[in-house]
């Protein structure tokens, strides 16, 4: 079992989709480790973040500066 880290996602749900076939194609017990801006840019950030989700104890997650901007927003600090 590998562990594997990515970043930069942008929104981009349908790009993280094909990248994790690829490596799951290899190694079905990757681990990841998401290290920022899973969001923002691209269409499909709700859907990336849920696809990030269900990736249960498998994934781990390092807020972004988008993804914190979000969060900041949110919760009024923005």
């Amino acid at each position: 079992m590998k562990m594997y880290a990515i970043g930069d996602l942008q929104g981009c749900r349908s790009k993280l989709v094909e990248l994790l076939a690829q490596i799951e194609a290899h190694d079905p017990h990757a681990r990841f480790v998401f290290v920022g801006d899973l969001i923002n840019r691209g269409p499909e950030s709700l859907a990336t973040l849920r696809l990030v989700r269900n990736l249960g104890d498998r994934a781990q997650v390092v807020l972004g500066n988008h993804d914190l901007h979000l969060l900041a927003v949110a919760k009024n600090f923005r």
